[in-house]
């Protein structure tokens, strides 16, 4: 069967090569002053294999080129993964051309403790300073939000750079900043996180708010849904029982009632409606409703699980301000009072009320 297939071939190239010979008129040739004649049949032939072979060579030589590429960057990913980054270093430095590795790259050399030494001018997309701002906020603030500043201005596409700069303008009271960058992050959220884009949204609001007292800022933050800064002010308001629903479903009511307490926005005709979720609300929260409230004799009726605060209290309550109340549940840093961004880590409404009993023999300090 083989053989008639290459004989049918033979015989159908054959007659192709015929037909083209006694039906086609020589061609000529020219380059600078040399001429040549050549028959048409051998010109197509010629043109037609080096119009199929060409493209072929290029894109063999890319293939081998990708698949070399591909295989380093296994052996990269294997060696960082396997614990051996001195390998893994090495094989590194020769991707720096690409700016997408340079947060590889300097976490790498973080791990070393080797100081930095990328030159940001090489780069135009904005990744490098963004991933030297993840590296620089916890010891200077400012220095990061230069770089992120930066970042956007090479690329303000940049979500990343956007959303780690809305957190750093929320830390230093820049809110219409913050509201602004925000705003751009929604317009190109996936679909599955715009819930959890919008509550930030609605925390930068709600701190505005608390600054301004716009009321057309108000008027927005009812539209949008609730996060545990935005809760606690419209909870304190006229329609605030909706709210108080809202929290409980969403599981942050006992967060929302602390913010209230800390705001000073709790007031005796609020107390009905927390009692009405009381089975909601942990008594770490109510001891400090009931002491904001001069509620003393309700007091006596909580049952105090967090070891920190229970100490605190046997102590006559001497050193409440500095009880570590809350935590935030992206890196566990411990803080004395609410902020709707933790400056650890720079999440936006990641606070949560520390719950259940803990063994802590830490000395007192204030870290809020």
């Amino acid at each position: 069967m083989g053989m008639m297939k290459a004989l049918g071939g033979l015989i159908f190239v054959a007659f192709a090569v015929a037909f083209t010979y006694y039906n086609l008129q020589p061609g000529e040739v020219r380059f600078y002053n040399v001429s040549v004649k050549l028959p048409m049949f051998l010109l197509v032939f010629i043109s037609a294999g080096l119009g199929f072979t060409l493209p072929v060579i290029y894109y063999q030589l890319k293939e081998r080129i990708l698949i070399s590429r591909e295989e380093k960057l296994y052996r990269l990913l294997n060696l960082f993964w396997r614990d051996y980054l001195g390998k893994a270093f090495e094989i590194l430095r020769k991707f720096l051309t690409v700016e997408e590795f340079l947060p590889f790259y300097i976490r790498t050399k973080k791990e070393f403790g080797e100081s930095l030494d990328v030159q940001l001018d090489l780069y135009s997309k904005g990744i490098a300073e963004t991933a030297l701002a993840e590296l620089t906020f916890r010891h200077d603030l400012e220095e990061a939000k230069i770089l992120l500043e930066n970042a956007l201005g090479k690329n303000y596409k940049n979500q990343r750079a956007r959303k780690l700069l809305r957190s750093v303008y929320m830390i230093y009271g820049e809110y219409e900043k913050a509201e602004n960058l925000q705003r751009e992050v929604l317009k190109e959220v996936e679909k599955e996180r715009k819930a959890k884009e919008e509550r930030v949204l609605a925390s930068i609001l709600a701190e505005k708010y608390m600054k301004e007292k716009d009321e057309i800022i108000l008027k927005e933050l009812w539209n949008l849904p609730i996060s545990k800064t935005s809760g606690a002010l419209l909870s304190s308001m006229v329609g605030g029982g909706e709210v108080f629903e809202a929290a409980y479903t969403l599981g942050i009511l006992p967060e929302v009632i602390k913010i209230m307490e800390e705001k000073n926005f709790l007031t005796p005709e609020l107390l009905n409606l927390i009692e009405n979720y009381r089975h909601a609300i942990p008594d770490e929260v109510m001891y400090y409703v009931y002491l904001k409230l001069n509620m003393k004799e309700k007091i006596g009726e909580l049952n105090i699980n967090l070891e920190e605060l229970r100490r605190v209290i046997e102590k006559g309550g001497e050193f409440l301000e500095f009880v570590r109340i809350w935590e935030c549940e992206e890196c566990g840093k411990e803080y004395t009072e609410y902020n709707s961004v933790c400056r650890n880590c720079l999440g936006v409404n990641t606070y949560r009320i520390k719950r259940g009993e803990r063994s802590d023999n830490r000395p007192f300090e204030k870290t809020g």
